[in-house]
């Protein structure tokens, strides 16, 4: 199935996105099955505050910002291991994506041989290689 034009450049949908979409749904479900019963709970607010949370989750789909949409979800699936009891790390489509560079001295390069921009703080970083687009783990 081809993408949309429009999608070019954006996140798209992830494991967060579906479980706050299923959340949201079964928030909802709930909200007029057994809430109704509770006096001290208004509906409309737990669907307000419900679409809210929609919108913001659907307004990650369209963002441009990729390497932090992508950090929001490695820590929520490392949160959901923990919550499974799994350790480690999260299992990738492309298991290269969490590793990091072996070239410690020199400038990273991607698989394809480009080399990488780094930002300049320290820490971890996804970054996006410009000629072949795949997605780099740089520690620095």
């Amino acid at each position: 199935m081809k993408r949309p034009s429009f999608m070019q450049g954006r996140y798209g949908v992830d494991k967060l996105f579906f479980a706050v979409t299923a959340l949201c749904l079964l928030i909802l479900i709930l909200s007029f099955t057994v809430l109704r019963y509770i006096p001290h709970i208004s509906i409309k607010g737990v669907l307000g505050i419900n679409g809210l949370i929609m919108i913001v989750n659907t307004a990650r789909i369209f963002s441009k910002d990729i390497g932090r949409r992508q950090l929001e979800n490695i820590r929520f699936t490392l949160w959901l291991n923990k919550l499974r009891g799994h350790s480690g790390t999260p299992r990738p489509a492309n298991r290269q994506m969490l590793r990091p560079q072996k070239n410690i001295n020199s400038t990273p390069k991607c698989s394809c041989g480009t080399p990488l921009d780094i930002p300049a703080e320290r820490g971890s970083h996804i970054v996006i290689c410009k000629n072949c687009g795949k997605r780099n783990l740089v520690k620095k």
